[in-house]
């Protein structure tokens, strides 16, 4: 919970400034962004950071060393993912959280909607939160 505090405010402040230095790039442009869309952009990413920092907390949890668990999340976020995006299903909790904060696009099927992926990430988030709190108690107890 107390990480969850912490992380909700820094994300909202990360995701808020690549929105607002977007907003202010394409001002100028013939596209308008609508305010709507931005707002939803902005949770859909503080929420997919903050479940992310969540998720990632868990992992650490259960292997009670942070350098093996950047190694397996990082690794597995920025590579295995990436190269297998046609192979693995979107139920994944990277797949899942893009479309919380994607809009959906006309030119390709959008599997998830944001509220499915949030879903999907937060089921992820708590599963990963009570194994990691069982193998604690009984670790520690």
């Amino acid at each position: 919970m107390a990480l969850a505090i912490i992380t909700i405010p820094v994300a909202l402040i990360i995701a808020g400034s690549g929105i607002l230095y977007t907003f202010i790039m394409m001002r100028d442009r013939a596209v308008v962004i609508e305010i709507d869309t931005m707002i939803r952009t902005l949770v859909g990413a503080t929420g997919y950071l903050t479940l992310t920092t969540l998720l990632s907390a868990a992992v650490g949890a259960l292997l009670r060393r942070t350098t093996p668990t950047l190694v397996i999340l990082l690794g597995y976020y920025f590579i295995v993912s990436p190269l297998s995006r046609d192979i693995l299903p979107n139920y994944f909790p990277d797949t899942a959280g893009f479309y919380m904060y994607m809009p959906p696009s006309s030119n390709e099927i959008n599997i998830l909607t944001p509220l499915q992926g949030t879903g999907i990430l937060m089921l992820w988030s708590l599963i990963f939160i009570t194994v990691a709190i069982v193998f604690y108690r009984k670790r520690d107890a």
